[in-house]
């Protein structure tokens, strides 16, 4: 921002002086094309002269082609002309880009957490705490193994990863899968990115959950797909809300995220499914169906099955192993029928996002170590553990708050039927936690990621909480 009342006009003519400083700061780039410039009185008041010596100097600016007044709106930077030298116009590109506000929330999170100060609590990160990621142990590889490893690699992804994944996954009785069926891909968000790029056109319409991790992704604006929002309930997504959603916007794909979603980790009954996927069928849409915590529910003998398996024809199934590996890890996959599995390789192809070999060989000496389930059965014990406590915790320090505990993955929601609390006091408390805002949801509420507090981390969590709400509450 141009500090207007550090300039002061020349003792000669004034409105020149004032000419002058306009183009000095075009030329020193402070000012861009389409910039808009204080009004008139307000710039006389900063540079303490005469209203009618701004309006002269800015009469000039404007025959001069280098300013343009748009009647209602104030004055700007001219978008056709530029004084001395011909410059890109960055703010046309700059704007459009939407700065949201969940955007800017966002960042003030990531700012904090990235300061790695001494008493910072993080359960806002993603990820699990370096503690709890599965150890492995790597034999010793040579850049040949590599080159040799692409001989196994198929337009599917590597052929041993493949394997393992479906090993896994009938292991942990998710899929069963056929090479022509499945597709490695570079992440959840891949994965989507595709499915969107290569099934929808620019000004289609999906439908996803409320709240949702997807309510603000970027890959809807990027790919031109116009995204709505039905709320859930304790069983899931509203049926009656996404009906009316289908008939009004005529939605072409149903995003969904049924077992321990992301943020609630909420479990969506097995009612909920038949009759999401008989809505689906009646008016043929395609479910998108994210199960990211796939691996990471705490009673498998109380797993629910996908809708991929209720439905595999109508179904697009998509994983990662983000959430035991880390981020960087960078593998996903989807599984749906062979031709659209066709259709994705295609796009992915074009785009250039096929996942590094390197990554996918890695992963799989990982999941071919034969401690990989009995670390990943002690994972999920941790992980119950701490649920509970953090559920223990919330229920005592937030007594007017809704929690409820989860059954797998890592994220616990807690709620109230307030409007109060504001992220810069959570940052002021050095507190890095996901508010609803994030997810589009209207009252009070957080995501805390439990795994990553262990006990002493959990009691400075409730101390801290009740600070904050302590000053709001009174």
């Amino acid at each position: 921002m141009i500090r207007w009342s550090q300039y002061r006009p020349l003792p000669k003519p004034k409105y020149q002086a004032i000419k002058r400083i306009v183009i000095e700061l075009l030329e020193k780039n402070q000012l861009s094309p389409d910039d808009q410039l204080p009004p008139e009185r307000r710039l006389a008041q900063l540079l303490r002269v005469n209203r009618s010596t701004v309006t002269r100097a800015f009469d000039e600016l404007v025959v001069d082609g280098v300013l343009e007044r748009r009647i209602g709106s104030g004055t700007f930077i001219s978008q056709q002309m530029y004084p001395q030298k011909k410059r890109v116009n960055w703010h046309t590109y700059l704007n459009r880009q939407k700065r949201h506000r969940i955007q800017i929330e966002q960042r003030h999170i990531r700012a904090l957490i990235e300061q790695q100060a001494v008493n910072l609590i993080d359960v806002y990160s993603s990820e699990l705490p370096l503690a709890l990621v599965p150890q492995f142990q790597f034999p010793a590889l040579t850049w040949q193994d590599f080159i040799t490893a692409q001989t196994l690699e198929t337009t599917h992804g590597y052929l041993p990863l493949i394997e393992a994944i479906n090993q896994l996954d009938q292991h942990n009785e998710q899929l069963a899968f056929s090479e022509d069926q499945f597709l490695i891909t570079a992440g959840v968000q891949q994965s989507l990115f595709l499915i969107l790029q290569g099934l929808l056109v620019p000004g289609d319409a999906v439908a996803i959950e409320s709240p949702s991790f997807f309510h603000d992704s970027t890959l809807f604006e990027t790919t031109g797909i116009r995204v709505y929002e039905a709320p859930i309930d304790a069983d899931g997504i509203e049926l009656s809300a996404l009906e009316q959603l289908v008939i009004q916007h005529r939605i072409k794909l149903l995003i969904l995220n049924p077992d321990y979603q992301n943020p609630t980790g909420q479990v969506m009954s097995l009612g909920r499914r038949y009759a999401v996927i008989k809505l689906c069928q009646r008016y043929q849409i395609p479910i998108v169906e994210d199960n990211i915590f796939a691996w990471l529910g705490f009673n498998p003998s109380k797993q629910l099955p996908s809708l991929k398996q209720l439905d595999p024809e109508n179904v697009i199934y998509i994983s990662s192993l983000s959430k035991i590996m880390g981020a960087s890890s960078r593998i996903g996959w989807v599984v749906a029928t062979p031709q659209v599995i066709e259709q994705l390789i295609h796009v992915q192809r074009e785009t250039d996002l096929v996942p590094s070999i390197t990554a996918q060989v890695m992963v799989t000496l990982a999941m071919g170590d034969p401690h990989f389930q009995v670390q990943l059965d002690q994972l999920k014990r941790i992980l119950q553990k701490r649920a509970q406590a953090t559920y223990q915790m919330l229920t005592q320090v937030l007594p007017e708050w809704q929690v409820t505990l989860p059954s797998g993955g890592y994220y616990i929601w807690v709620t109230r039927d307030k409007d109060q609390l504001r992220l810069k006091s959570l940052l002021a408390h050095q507190l890095a936690v996901a508010p609803g805002s994030l997810f589009g949801f209207k009252t009070d509420a957080l995501r805390i990621n439990f795994a990553r507090l262990d006990a002493p981390l959990l009691g400075q969590l409730a101390q801290r909480l009740r600070t904050i709400l302590a000053d709001y509450d009174h």
